[in-house]
């Protein structure tokens, strides 16, 4: 199977996003289209942020909310030099939400063939307390789901250099 459609699901920031570039980027076919996202939680100006900032003790203030919005910019014009640099003609999109979700319902849209997403294997402890969207990612994925680990990733920069 040619893989021509792949979403590459990082957080900029992210120890392990270089390596989820690369690795979109070695295994798509030379007619391939790369879709690199990142999920942006979304804002409840009621009852405060999603469950991956913190839940605020009351409404919003209008000052929160624009420096969350610019905060979502400057993530944005981050993610796409990031992209940039790494897989130069990639399709890429803030999206907002839930990462698993958001990255799922984006796949679906797009016709994803594949998935691929870092995972930091933080155990049943660390994704209890922190949630776990490659988790859901694997659970909901409507395509196959390659997860880079960490020493996955380590491999994949060290044949980089």
């Amino acid at each position: 199977m040619r893989l021509k459609t792949l979403v590459a699901a990082i957080q900029v920031h992210d120890d392990l996003a270089k390596a989820v570039l690369l690795t979109a980027r070695s295994i798509a076919s030379y007619d391939a289209v790369i879709h690199v996202v990142s999920a942006w939680p979304t804002v409840n100006p009621v009852a405060g942020f999603g469950s991956e900032i913190g839940a605020l003790a009351g409404p919003l203030t209008q000052e929160a909310v624009a420096a969350n919005r610019e905060a979502r910019e400057a993530d944005e014009r981050a993610l796409k030099a990031f992209a940039a640099g790494l897989v130069p003609n990639a399709r890429v999109h803030m999206l907002d939400g839930e990462p698993g979700g958001a990255v799922t319902d984006y796949a679906k849209k797009a016709g994803a063939d594949l998935i691929i997403a870092g995972s930091h294997q933080k155990g049943f402890w660390g994704s209890l307390l922190s949630g776990a969207a490659s988790r859901d990612l694997v659970r909901d994925a409507p395509c196959g789901v390659l997860l880079v680990t960490k020493p996955f990733a380590d491999k994949v920069l060290r044949e980089v250099i």
